[in-house]
């Protein structure tokens, strides 16, 4: 993909590629900009699952800014997505095992996982699971997936949100009606992520994408329910979400032991995207109070 194919969205970075678990996985590293300075950390960003999605269409308003605020980004496509190979299993399990080894193979110690979504639900349960790997920091999540149950207010908004995406087509006109949904700022629906997000919905990976929507989004959490996750978590909602509610968020109060909170009206589901401004300021002041020490 050249930056003119969609208008300017791309990364600061060139697309690499490294085998994990058998997927051929692209990913992007944009290093620090710290002149004479190694970097703060290294910071991990995961997409969401919707269709169409990837590295490039989910963070390309918020890599150059964490960069500048002194960290190592990486950015990579999960299984089925953007420009990585398709998989045989499109179970959310299976994407977590991705995350784990991907995160090994980076050979870190240490990370700050930043995840949209179900991006952000796998990395609540990396936090949670502490599997064998780099260690995590940091949370930064925005708008992530529940891994606790959603409560009972909004649960016929979560079915009309999935009876939504199971109605789409790969066609500009279909493409451009998600965005809009994903979106509260009609604005935000330009011509460049509408043709990318399409793009990202062409030939095999449209077939990947269904073979995700027969799939159940449940993932094995007997583990995890019941338990606070401890490392200290930035979540960023917007108020008008139409995928998963803000009250997913007040719920969340009490799964994060650790966790702030910071909701924005005029934001739909990516308010990384919608509100990239409030949301990279956000991140950095959050990374840096974990510097100097203020972790609750």
């Amino acid at each position: 993909m050249t930056i003119e194919q969609h208008g300017g969205i791309s990364l600061p970075a060139d697309r690499q590629y490294m085998d994990v678990l058998g997927i051929r996985t692209a990913f992007y590293r944009a290093p620090a900009e710290r002149e004479g300075q190694a970097a703060k950390g290294t910071l991990v960003l995961l997409h969401g699952g919707a269709p169409g999605v990837s590295a490039e269409l989910n963070w390309f308003r918020n890599v150059r800014a964490l960069v500048q605020a002194g960290y190592d980004v990486v950015a990579y496509d999960q299984p089925g997505f953007g420009y990585s190979a398709i998989p045989a299993d499109h179970g959310i399990d299976f994407r977590f095992q991705h995350l784990a080894a991907f995160l090994k193979a980076l050979g870190l110690e240490a990370v700050h996982l930043c995840g949209n979504s179900i991006g952000g639900l796998l990395c609540s349960l990396y936090a949670l699971r502490k599997p064998e790997g780099p260690e995590a920091l940091s949370l930064i999540l925005s708008a992530p997936y529940p891994y606790f149950d959603p409560p009972s207010a909004v649960g016929e908004r979560l079915l009309a949100h999935r009876s939504r995406l199971g109605a789409i087509e790969p066609t500009l006109e279909s493409i451009r009606g998600l965005c809009l949904n994903t979106f509260n700022q009609a604005a935000c629906v330009t011509d460049q992520v509408v043709q990318l997000r399409l793009d990202m919905l062409q030939g095999e990976r449209w077939g990947a994408y269904k073979a995700r929507s027969s799939v159940s989004r449940e993932f094995e959490r007997s583990d995890v329910m019941g338990r606070k996750v401890e490392v200290p978590t930035l979540l960023v909602w917007g108020v008008e979400d139409r995928s998963l509610p803000y009250e997913i968020g007040i719920e969340a109060m009490n799964h994060f032991s650790r966790g702030r909170f910071l909701f924005l009206t005029q934001s739909g589901h990516w308010p990384q995207t919608e509100q990239a401004e409030a949301f990279n300021h956000a991140a950095a002041g959050f990374l840096r109070a974990l510097e100097g020490g203020i972790s609750g």
